[in-house]
């Protein structure tokens, strides 16, 4: 189903318009019919709420509209279900929804004016309402750059299903949602997994079940890393004159590298995080993603790098800028250092997979220091548990991701086996 709100081309002396429904269920011409609301089109919006608060009866307005999304949605799937869903079939229902709402009474409107006066549940009203409640009832718990996240999925909802509500979703429009941003958006599979766990969240959060919502559209991807070569040779690299900027951005790469810190721990770094320990000095702070505690020791280049910038203001410890700058200069560097050995990348769109070959720079992030601390780690041979404890994960499976990250012990290690195996002094 297809339904959007939209203005009649007719308008009133006072330049008001009507406010028409149309409903789409896959015949060549859609359903229209009057909502009975009038509205100037200085005020009026296509994407819900459709209703600027500053015209009058804005709230009013905007709740009939809320219920006709709803109420037109539910007829449309009880068609559905009973295998006659058409026009002639729809018109009727919608015309009875609109004039139970407008207080016009006809046939049968006694069981639409029970619907209406019944409080909604959560779980009944649209996916829009459902996540407002959501991100006030988690703004003493997430960062408001996390809470503001979710509306872009909500976005996707609406423009796929609109008015759709939590208690509308089944198996069938889960696979229905899928299909589209595969066919019909640019999306990879990974990102479609972000959007079927946000689906998640607010169902949940309108304690609906959602343990039958299979999200296996998430595939692995190999993280973007430096390695120890690689990352010496952007140390002893040298800048250009006049790249102050890059210098600094440097330096806060390279010290991240070194000590896994991801960028929002970096750029909330401060002097009294740092403490004496026995042999190296530490960083100990909570980190701003898990809240979980870390200890971090220093090594002597870090020392160097955090020396350069004694200076800084407020116990500031890092020349941290946005993420966004961050990110381009980091490619600029890298590119600059010759950090440019091919990476593979691999997405999946549906089925088909997509491959390109891109230098590493290219593909390289701020969270590309992260990746490489965690491989210097497994290279210098520390235990699982101990990678754990050092990039502050909760759990072993999100540090097994780190691990594997150097091949070269293990190929080193499968050169040596096949020798002993040609030569017969494998033991068995």
């Amino acid at each position: 189903m297809k339904l959007r709100f939209y203005l009649h081309s007719k308008a009133a002396s006072d330049g008001r318009r009507p406010v028409y429904v149309s409903i789409g269920v896959g015949e060549a011409r859609p359903v229209r019919s009057a909502t009975g609301v009038v509205v100037h089109p200085k005020y009026f919006n296509e994407l819900a709420p459709h209703i600027h608060r500053s015209a009058d009866g804005a709230t009013s307005h905007n709740d009939r509209l809320d219920e006709i999304r709803l109420l037109v949605g539910r007829a449309v799937r009880q068609l559905e279900d009973a295998g006659t869903l058409s026009n002639a079939a729809l018109l009727p229902q919608v015309k009875k929804i609109i004039s139970e709402l407008t207080g016009r009474k006809t046939k049968g409107s006694e069981a639409v004016a029970a619907e209406v006066a019944k409080a909604r549940p959560l779980a009944e009203q649209p996916f829009r309402a459902v996540y407002q409640q959501w991100k006030e009832e988690k703004a003493g718990k997430f960062t408001a750059d996390y809470l503001n996240k979710g509306s872009q999925y909500v976005d996707w909802f609406e423009t796929f299903d609109p008015g759709c509500t939590p208690a509308a979703v089944d198996q069938r429009w889960v696979n229905r949602y899928t299909s589209y941003l595969v066919k019909e958006t640019p999306m990879f599979n990974n990102t479609i997994a972000q959007h079927i766990n946000s689906l998640r969240v607010l169902m949940q959060f309108a304690g609906l079940p959602t343990k039958w919502i299979d999200n296996d559209w998430e595939h692995d991807i190999e993280p973007v890393y430096l390695t120890q070569q690689e990352l010496e040779q952007l140390i002893a690299w040298q800048l250009p004159a006049g790249k102050g900027s890059w210098d600094r951005q440097k330096d806060v790469f390279v010290m991240r590298c070194l000590t896994g810190l991801r960028y929002s721990d970096a750029a909330a770094l401060l002097r009294p995080h740092i403490k004496a320990a026995a042999a190296l000095r530490m960083i100990r702070m909570d980190q701003k993603k898990t809240r979980s505690a870390v200890q971090i020791p220093l090594l002597p280049l870090v020392e160097i790098i955090l020396a350069k910038y004694e200076h800084l203001p407020a116990g500031q410890v890092l020349p941290v800028i946005s993420r966004q700058q961050t990110g381009g200069i980091i490619k600029e560097i890298l590119k600059a250092a010759g950090i440019d050995s091919p990476y593979m990348q691999v997405r999946y769109k549906g089925t088909v997979k997509h491959e390109a070959v891109l230098p590493k720079w290219q593909a390289a992030s701020t969270h590309t220091a992260r990746h490489t601390y965690g491989a210097l780690l497994a290279r210098m041979k520390l235990h699982p548990l101990q990678i754990m404890e050092k990039m502050g994960h909760k759990d072993l499976k999100s540090t097994m991701k780190y691990t594997h990250l150097e091949h070269e012990a293990t190929e080193q290690q499968m050169i040596e086996g096949w020798d002993k195996l040609q030569s017969g002094k494998l033991e068995d």
